[in-house]
């Protein structure tokens, strides 16, 4: 009678042993799943990441060739406007006798003039392009900072991975030399 008691008492709590080890390996296929799923968020991530910064640089580039084309095209047209307005003085100086022929030549260097004038404007624009070119290259530094701390974070995932990876192994094998 003992002896059965005995061996039940043992059956019982090998049970229990048994409970605890599926419990337990159960938990660490849970968490080996979520932390599956967190890397492969944490990579796509980090592909975003990538893809986005590479189109800030591709902006970035075809802003700077913009705000030099038109800063050239800017100091041209100061050129012009210099240009035009130093014909309007000495046309307006000399004594024409042909009145027409006069106001004729005014009319055109003033339209000369009015269209240099158009083109200095596009020097404030060229201004705003540089601060807009200034503000990307601020958020280019901003996403790399970003992309190297979530490979940091993925690097970390990895190593906890395999730690959790080497506890299921040790859980496995504790489980199957625990059982009877």
């Amino acid at each position: 009678g003992e002896e059965i008691d005995s061996l039940q008492k043992s059956h019982v709590f090998n049970m229990q042993k048994l409970k605890n080890s599926e419990l337990r390996l159960t938990e660490a296929e849970q968490k080996m799943r979520e932390l599956a799923l967190n890397i492969k968020m944490k990579e796509e991530l980090i592909k975003e990441l990538v893809r986005t910064g590479k189109d800030a640089q591709s902006v970035s580039r075809q802003y700077s060739l913009k705000i030099t084309k038109v800063e050239q095209e800017s100091e041209q047209a100061k050129m012009e406007l210099a240009e035009t307005q130093k014909w309007l003085q000495e046309l307006e100086s000399k004594e024409l006798t042909d009145i027409p022929e006069k106001a004729k030549l005014q009319k055109e260097f003033r339209k000369k003039m009015d269209a240099a004038k158009l083109k200095v404007q596009s020097e404030r624009q060229a201004t705003e392009l540089e601060q807009n070119v200034a503000q990307m290259k601020h958020q280019q530094t901003q996403l790399q900072k970003r992309l190297y701390e979530e490979s940091e974070k993925k690097k970390q995932l990895e190593v906890e991975i395999q730690r959790d990876q080497q506890q299921i192994k040790v859980e496995f094998f504790l489980f199957l030399f625990a059982s009877p």
